[in-house]
């Protein structure tokens, strides 16, 4: 079985990628996902961070106001290192438990594809084997923003900008796929990789 990490910057592709993967029989895990997981209320990690942040990050509900505190981190770096030094440990630990759940599983899948975009700095790198970066222009994945979460192409490029000063996304990576062109082309790259990996897991 391999673990592969699959990294890449803000609106690179990175989810099209994955699911392709699973179509293929991969198993699939979103750092994301495992993010939402730990910040429900009555979580320590929520309660970490509210205390962090304060309460001015909840909604009426007392739910945390995830779009609020993203627009904090990534205009404000001590922010962002504040809130990484709380929700790191706890996401790279929770990820190796799921790994752990799967290589002790009865049939246990031939890959296990792992969505972090900032794969290194969560310290993901621990429990992947290989790592897949996912790329696409600066205005691919402005458009692909607009169109995904409604913004305008100001606040997209805004966005897509500061991702790419900070260097999220950017990493050393054992294979590269391109989501530029059209699905078909993503997916013929994908399957190209399904196969040289289902050879290393026969090796």
């Amino acid at each position: 079985m391999i673990v592969l990490g699959v990294a890449g910057p803000l609106a690179s592709g990175k989810s099209t990628v994955l699911e392709l993967l699973e179509e293929l029989g991969a198993a699939t895990l979103r750092a994301d996902d495992i993010s939402r997981e730990l910040l429900q209320p009555g979580q320590p990690v929520f309660e970490q961070v509210r205390a962090a942040f304060g309460d001015e990050y909840l909604t009426p509900a007392g739910e945390l106001e995830r779009k609020k505190l993203a627009e904090l981190i990534f205009s404000d770096a001590e922010a962002r290192q504040r809130l990484n030094r709380i929700m790191h440990p706890p996401m790279v630990a929770r990820l190796r438990q799921i790994v752990d759940e799967y290589c002790q599983a009865a049939n246990p899948p031939p890959v296990i594809a792992i969505e972090a975009a900032i794969l290194h700095q969560m310290g993901l790198d621990q429990i992947v084997d290989k790592v897949l970066l996912v790329t696409a222009c600066q205005q691919t994945r402005i458009e692909r923003l607009c169109h995904r979460d409604g913004i305008s192409t100001q606040q997209a490029q805004r966005r897509v900008e500061l991702h790419d000063e900070l260097g999220l996304g950017q990493v050393e990576a054992d294979y590269i796929i391109d989501t530029n062109g059209e699905i078909a082309n993503t997916c013929q790259q994908v399957e190209r990789l399904w196969e040289e990996l289902m050879g290393l897991t026969q090796t």
